[in-house]
This record gives C-alpha cells, sequence and structure tokens, in this order.
C-alpha cells in the first residue's frame, strides 16, 4: 500500500488550495487514499496587524477533524514516513504501470507565481471536482443563495504593502494593487457595455479605505462572509477583476467560466 500526504502550508486561504488540489488530483488519479494535515495553525500575524480577515478557516472543509483527529492523522503520517520512502511533489499524473506500494507522496510546497497552476491547469475539470466534493454542504448552501457578481472585484491589502512612488504594481510582488486600476477597469468596462455594471467588490480591507473607488455607482461591498464563500462567489462573477499577487483572486480566476481581467 502507498498513500498521499498533504501537509498544508502556515497561509492563507489560496496558498492552502495549492497543494491540497495537487494531492486530491494526485490520489483520485492514482486511486491511493489521501491524509491531510496542517489545518490547524494559529495565525497570529493578522491579529498583530489588526487585519479585518483573521484567516480562520475551521468548518470549511468535509476533511477537518479536531486538534484530537488531526493530532492522530499526524501520528500516522509520521508512522508512514519512518516505514515508506517519501517522494515529494511528484507530477500530478497518472502513474505508468501498477503504483509502487510503500510509498508516501507528500505535497506540500508552493508553486512560483510566474506559472502558478503548472501541475493542475491540466486538470481543471477535475480539481474544480474534488474541490466542491470536499467542502462543507453549509458553505456551498450559502454560495448558491447569493446572488452572483456581474462585475467581481477583488482588491487584497492584509499583509501587502502600499506601493512606493514610481514602482510597477505588476512587476514587484506583495504589494497592493493600485486602486485607480480597478477604477480604470470599471470605468473601461461599463464603457464598453454602455451600462453602469453593478460591481460587488471582495476584499479583506476596511470600508474607509476605499473612498476612491467608491466614488464610482453602483458598488456593493460583500462583507460578513467565510473567505471560502467569498471566493467561490468571485468565480461566479460574469467578469472578474483581480488583484494582482493573490492567490485567493487566481483561484478564483483558475474556477471561473468567465472573462478574467
Amino acid at each position: 500500500m502507498s498513500i498521499v500526504v498533504c501537509r498544508l502550508p502556515k497561509a492563507g486561504l489560496g496558498n492552502h488550495l495549492y497543494p491540497l488540489m495537487n494531492a486530491l488530483v494526485f490520489g483520485r488519479l492514482n486511486n491511493l487514499p489521501v491524509i491531510i494535515i496542517g489545518y490547524h495553525h494559529l495565525k497570529i500575524g493578522p491579529y498583530l496587524r489588526k487585519e479585518k480577515i483573521k484567516r480562520k478557516y475551521n468548518g470549511y472543509f468535509t476533511f477537518q477533524k479536531n486538534i484530537i483527529g488531526e493530532t492522530i492523522d499526524r501520528a500516522r503520517v509520521y508512522i508512514y514516513a519512518k516505514r515508506f520512502e517519501t517522494m515529494k511533489e511528484p507530477p500530478v499524473e497518472k502513474i505508468a504501470g501498477p503504483v509502487p506500494s510503500n510509498k508516501l507522496y507528500l505535497f506540500e510546497k508552493l508553486p512560483t507565481y510566474h506559472n502558478y497552476f503548472i501541475h493542475l491547469k491540466g486538470h481543471r475539470e477535475l480539481v474544480k471536482e474534488l474541490l466542491y466534493s470536499v467542502i462543507n454542504p453549509a458553505i456551498l448552501a450559502e454560495v448558491e443563495k447569493s446572488p452572483k457578481p456581474v462585475i467581481g472585484v477583488h482588491i487584497r491589502m492584509g499583509d501587502f504593502r502600499k506601493l512606493k512612488q514610481g514602482e510597477d504594481f505588476s512587476r514587484v510582488g506583495h504589494v497592493r494593487t493600485p486602486e485607480h486600476y480597478f477604477i480604470d477597469v470599471v470605468n473601461a468596462i461599463r464603457k464598453i457595455n454602455g451600462k453602469s455594471l453593478p460591481v460587488s467588490l471582495f476584499t479583506d480591507g476596511y470600508r474607509h479605505e476605499f473612498e476612491e473607488i467608491f466614488s464610482l455607482d453602483n458598488i456593493t461591498m460583500i462583507e460578513g462572509n467565510a473567505d471560502i464563500v467569498d471566493l467561490l462567489l468571485l468565480s461566479r462573477s460574469s467578469i472578474l477583476v483581480a488583484a494582482n499577487g493573490s492567490t485567493f483572486s487566481y483561484w478564483a480566476g483558475f474556477l471561473a467560466d468567465a472573462p478574467l481581467i
């Protein structure tokens, strides 16, 4: 017997989804059991920075257990790692020939931003199927009863720093996409359409941080949802405007069947 292990990083939701979906897709393709650990991380940074979103994801997925349950799974992984050969980050594909025995296939790393979905883009429909299959049904019900955005805009704030004067936001990492960029894009879309299409703003920032974009008409800030509800709602936008460098945006775009800007 061999197993697949996903060790979730101490990171945000978007960065959780990458190793998670690598592991689930690899497990499905090779008919192997998957053990998932690492979802009880305590993230102190959002509290210290006084961010609106605290990045707590308990209850999002059906595989999540209480701390005791996860501790037992960690112990199982430790025992398997002692007995089996660990194969780190194998290609996400069906193994040629019979699946070897006594292998532990480990997924825990994140890809580069340059080609974020390099291992998953060939399995997009399977990724969507598996992701929805492990999301808590209550989460999916919340998404289903919410209206689909027309123009969905995501503005990443949090621990991203402000852009310095003279910097090009598309060429530096972990910086906030300037607010005027989103205004220009929304105005361009509306000009092409000829109507003041409604905009749903998804963000981890506070309302008072967005005076410029709220100078436009027909803008609604989406608040009060679990992060994964917002991600799935954003992915259902008729037009999706993403934030540069945000894996939350990238995942919404990957799941979306819509124009992505």
